[in-house]
């Protein structure tokens, strides 16, 4: 397995896999309620907010491997909370994050091996800081996610 197919397993497994860890986004998302997903704990970020900022960066990773412009008009802003906290919305950000997980997926199975340690084009890190970032990202933003899920039923 190349080191690009491991960081793609690795992802998809924190998605809805067997990751190491032993959770997945899945596993936690699939029980939270659009209540829940919008309850904060002192000054954290909530669990809505926290899922479209790793959307937010699936989005900024894929426009780097892209040369795109990592921003662009019409963009969500990072850590974006919607005025809508229904249920079929909540229901829809889940399917953007599981879409997202997909593309990104996709994009590192399908990268150029030779080309993983040159810079991105407009930024200062070559594709490995940021394809390894979006996996240490992902577990990291799935601890709070887990933490969050399990003090917003007590």
């Amino acid at each position: 397995m190349s080191h690009l197919q491991y960081l793609a397993t690795s992802l998809e497994n924190l998605y809805n896999g067997s990751p190491w860890i032993e959770v997945t986004f899945t596993e936690h998302l699939k029980r939270v309620s659009a209540r829940q997903a919008v309850q904060r704990f002192g000054d954290s970020n909530c669990i809505w907010q926290i899922v479209n900022h790793l959307i937010y960066w699936h989005q900024r990773v894929l426009r780097y491997m892209n040369n795109e412009q990592p921003e662009q008009d019409g963009d969500l802003p990072d850590f974006y909370l919607p005025e809508n906290h229904g249920e079929e919305n909540w229901q829809a950000t889940q399917h953007r994050m599981e879409h997202s997980v997909a593309h990104v997926v996709a994009a590192l199975r399908s990268f150029p091996e030779d080309k993983l340690y040159e810079l991105f084009p407009g930024t200062t890190h070559p594709a490995a800081y940021y394809f390894h970032g979006i996996v240490d990202h992902a577990a990291y933003h799935l601890g709070q996610i887990v933490l969050l899920e399990k003090y917003s039923r007590e």
